[in-house]
């Protein structure tokens, strides 16, 4: 073999041994706590690495499920950002007590159980347990297990020893600079929290491969089949077209259309929180039809967990759980929560709509009037039985105005490809009207521009849509959010502190934690990763008295 062959050669197997590096990947989760209630919020920090144990920038969306013996109790959906994500999901009221392991993965790759974290869960309101999954001690022949505390000389977390109940102290964070951690101050009053295994271990484990069908690199894939129609007629050449889209931002807009087999793919930036999707469908031959979205987690298999102990001595612990967590469910997250960045949408960004703020002009009672007085880009005029609303834009030299069809109409970030249901709206209901003159590409579909028709309250929730559009719950990715420790606590609640994604500066940080009046044993665990990839993790117990 020549010299240059040879290194071609070399150059070759270098860059597929780089691709299938990319081409892996696996997942860590860990948790604010280890013990909770049926009913509880579990926060979650994700750590994702690729085939060569480095921080992966691969795929950026992430599926948990919350597995027992019996089977999936919840699911849940995070982005992912560089390697990393966070989110928070609710354990279901009627979860039976036992133990659960909560696991992650992405699109096509398979589960590694050693990213997993094994979750302690107590039902204070049913007597339903996990099938063999509990085990019964008297009182008085159990005690909690004694906390193992680790520390390690990267990671340095201070805090006073003698703090008062009821005081707010400072928590010092010392590690290199850039290190990345997932912190949480909680109460241990006695439950058992399983061992999780170490970021330590688990980057020393084995790889698990993505399918390479399933690349998520922007965001999540929603699959969806259409049905209705006979497979003959879609490998005949009828394709489908189908609209989604949601009320609020108009980022939130998703095209697609069906191939031979009936299968539509919707190529999203992620969809954050749990929404009501409008879903349109069209097909080129006019026939009725709609679709169905496929379900993107696997519902694997545990395989055996060990019995989680279960004791009279557990009643006082469990009923102030319980009270708190009633305290707490009267609140909503966002007064509870602290919002973190979340990966953006880049559809419409750049691009600064016009807006026409309509309580700034003579009202006019139809769509067509406000258009005609007093907004010169948008014509709405009647063709062959149907209304249209056509745009005017610039040309290349902005020298002279072009009409436009083909432009994408909505209400409240809602597609209208029926502009006619305009007519019959109340036009006093609207608020702001947005115009965005320039060409846009949504899937495989290019619009000349978009107008967005802003109601005052989300009126067009009640509009009353063709038999073609279905209104569907959609699962969004979990927001990334903190909890923050500088309010004091309800009584008897476990988490004082939470942040998945705590960045050390050089300088070392601090935060402030709020102890509770009543005094306690609280547990502080710091885990993450240094800039070079190296695990960290020190855990201990603090005392108030």
């Amino acid at each position: 073999m020549s010299m240059k062959n040879r290194v071609c050669l070399i150059l070759l197997l270098s860059a597929l041994s780089l691709l299938t590096a990319r081409g892996q990947e696996k997942l860590y989760v860990t948790t604010d706590r280890g013990a909770y209630i049926a009913g509880d919020r579990v926060y979650f920090s994700l750590f994702c690495v690729d085939g060569e144990g480095r921080q992966s920038d691969f795929s950026a969306v992430s599926y948990l499920e919350l597995l027992s013996t019996d089977g999936t109790v919840a699911e849940a959906k995070a982005g992912l950002f560089e390697g990393r994500g966070a989110g928070s999901f609710l354990i279901p009221p009627t979860a039976p007590t036992g133990h659960y392991l909560l696991i992650a993965y992405t699109a096509g790759g398979q589960v590694v159980p050693e990213g997993g974290r094994l979750l302690s869960v107590y039902n204070t309101t049913s007597t339903a347990r996990v099938k063999d999954g509990v085990t019964i001690v008297p009182k008085g022949q159990w005690s909690a297990p004694e906390l193992k505390e680790q520390y390690d000389r990267e990671l340095v977390l201070t805090f006073p020893r003698n703090a008062q109940p009821g005081s707010t102290q400072k928590l010092l964070v010392h590690a290199p600079a850039g290190t990345d951690i997932a912190l949480s101050v909680s109460r241990e009053d006695g439950l058992a929290s399983p061992d999780g295994k170490s970021l330590q271990a688990f980057l020393q484990g084995g790889k698990t491969a993505l399918s390479p069908n399933n690349k998520e690199y922007e965001g999540e894939i929603i699959v969806a089949q259409v049905e209705g129609l006979e497979r003959s007629s879609l490998s005949g050449g009828d394709r489908v077209t189908a609209f989604l889209s949601s009320t609020g931002s108009p980022s939130n807009i998703y095209i697609g259309r069906s191939d031979t087999d009936g299968q539509i793919r919707f190529f999203t930036n992620n969809i954050y929180g749990n929404r009501e999707l409008v879903c349109e469908v069209s097909s080129m031959s006019g026939r009725s039809c709609h679709i169905s979205f496929a379900s993107p987690f696997i519902h694997p298999e545990t395989g055996p967990l060990p019995a989680l102990v279960l004791s009279p001595s557990m009643q006082d612990a469990l009923e102030a759980r319980k009270a708190a967590l009633k305290a707490e469910s009267e609140q909503e997250l966002d007064t509870l929560v602290r919002f973190l960045p979340k990966r953006n949408d880049l559809l419409l960004s750049g691009i600064t709509p016009k807006r026409y703020h309509l309580d700034d002009y003579t009202r006019f009672p139809t769509v067509r009037e406000i258009c005609v007085e007093f907004i010169p880009e948008l014509q709405f005029t009647k063709k062959d039985g149907r209304w249209r609303i056509r745009m005017f834009v610039s040309d290349a030299t902005s020298s002279r105005q072009i009409l436009m069809d083909n432009i994408l109409v909505l209400m409240d970030g809602v597609i209208l490809t029926d502009h006619g249901m305009l007519e019959d709206f109340d036009a006093m209901l609207l608020e702001d009207i947005d115009i965005y003159a320039q060409a846009i590409t949504i899937g495989e579909v290019t619009f000349n521009g978009i107008v967005n028709f802003i109601t005052k309250k989300n009126y067009v929730t009640a509009l009353h849509f063709p038999e073609n559009v279905r209104v569907v719950d959609f699962m969004g990715v979990s927001y990334p959010v903190a909890y923050p420790g500088d309010t004091e606590p309800a009584a008897g609640r476990q988490l004082l502190y939470w942040n998945p994604a705590l960045e050390v500066p050089e300088e070392g940080c601090s935060v402030d934690i709020c102890l509770p009046s009543n005094p306690g044993n609280f547990r502080i665990l710091a885990e993450g990763w240094t800039p070079d990839g190296q695990p960290v993790k020190t855990e201990f117990l603090i005392s108030t008295d």
